[in-house]
């Protein structure tokens, strides 16, 4: 029977605001994973830089040993940044600054029976200064 009352599904449009709300969930979802995966981007290269540093570090002290003479009376420290090509250190210098940054500062000081190798060089995505310390004796 129809008695000329209109009845209204209280449901109506429901289902559509439900999909919005699940859209603009999933959209907040995806900016935090797009963020995520930002940050993970700028630790993992700046990790790459300081394990390179370290590796670096190693080559040097390779190139100690390798000329015990000359690195027993402490002819392989420098402090200019710039190393010495008599000795091989400029090359390692350059080496480093390509595995780091243009800016990385090298230095090697003698200090009685041991080298100090200190690397140093901005990152700017991170707003950090970063630097790897390391003693060798040869």
């Amino acid at each position: 029977m129809n008695n000329g009352v209109r009845t209204f599904n209280k449901q109506h449009g429901v289902s559509l605001l439900e999909v919005l709300v699940s859209v603009l969930v999933l959209g907040i979802g995806l900016l935090g994973v797009a963020a995520l995966q930002t940050s993970s981007m700028r630790h993992t290269n700046s990790s790459l830089e300081k394990t390179m540093a370290v590796i670096l570090t190693d080559t040097l002290a390779e190139l100690l040993r390798a000329n015990p003479q000359a690195a027993r009376l402490g002819n392989y420290a420098f402090s200019d940044c710039t190393g010495s090509d008599v000795l091989g250190t400029a090359a390692w210098v350059q080496d480093v600054k390509q595995a780091t940054r243009e800016d990385a500062c090298p230095v090697v000081s003698w200090e009685g029976d041991r080298y100090t190798v200190t690397i140093t060089w901005g990152d700017e995505r991170l707003n950090t200064q970063n630097a790897i310390v390391t003693q060798v004796m040869p």
